[in-house]
């Protein structure tokens, strides 16, 4: 696994989180008018069920951001410390990374190249 494929599984299991709560706001607001089906159950236990994975998903998302905060400290330079974390833990864009860091968005990409290579996945 790359730097940057281990770096991109949180912002990975944000999307995945993002997309189950929208589906239960989705069912929460049918719920009064339409039955909930979620894994083959109905109803209340359909919502529960829901409820579990969001738990369960949100437990995994916290652990792997917990590693990759662990891996991005290892690295020595602030700088690439820096882009590292606007970009994958907190999903800024490189203007966003740019504009915070007072450089250039090429700038800021370069920074990035080279912050990649100092970052050591664990295997």
């Amino acid at each position: 696994m790359t730097a940057k494929e281990y770096l991109s599984q949180a912002r990975k299991l944000d999307q995945r989180i993002g997309a189950l709560l929208d589906r239960q706001k989705k069912y929460h607001e049918m719920g009064a008018w339409r039955p909930i089906n979620f894994d083959g159950m109905k109803g209340p236990q359909a919502m529960v069920a829901m409820e579990r994975e969001l738990d369960a998903r949100i437990a995994e998302y916290a652990e792997k951001v917990r590693a990759i905060e662990s891996v991005i400290d290892a690295v020595e330079d602030a700088q690439y410390r820096d882009v590292l974390k606007y970009r994958y833990l907190n999903g800024w864009g490189w203007q966003r990374v740019a504009d915070r860091m007072h450089f250039s968005p090429d700038w800021v990409c370069k920074l990035h190249a080279r912050a990649l290579a100092a970052v050591r996945v664990p295997e």
